[in-house]
């Protein structure tokens, strides 16, 4: 019986010694796979998509408030395809997430560079 408390007791602070180092070696991964997400992402945000197409549309209505050039906005469109119908916003804000502000309050949100939601402007 003395023998095997003795293992025991030798097994239990073997694992008890290495958890302190197997997590740390976890943390250091995961520390360095955040890192490279952050370069990534940065990346992203920076260029624009390169495969989006240029948009063949018809040049928009000068009336961005027109509402039948807001009905025409569905969500996952691109950047370039929202411009096409609306033209060019009067504000951008954001990062990640974008919003596009046009007059009378129009306003179109992006993430990841593909529409997300928008509010039609006020009249």
């Amino acid at each position: 019986m003395t023998k095997t408390t003795a293992i025991a007791g030798l097994l239990a602070m073997f694992f008890v010694a290495s958890a302190p180092a197997q997590d740390s070696q976890r943390i250091t991964a995961l520390e360095k796979e955040v890192q490279e997400l952050k370069q990534r992402l940065s990346r992203l945000e920076a260029s624009p998509d390169a495969s989006e197409k240029k948009p063949t549309a018809a040049a928009p209505s000068e009336d961005v408030a027109s509402l039948s050039n807001w009905k025409k906005l569905k969500t996952d469109m691109t950047t370039s395809q929202v411009r096409a119908i609306l033209g060019e916003p009067i504000q951008i804000d954001g990062g990640a997430f974008v919003s596009w502000h046009y007059k009378n309050g129009g306003q179109v949100r992006f993430i990841t560079g593909r529409v997300e939601r928008w509010s039609e402007p006020r009249k």
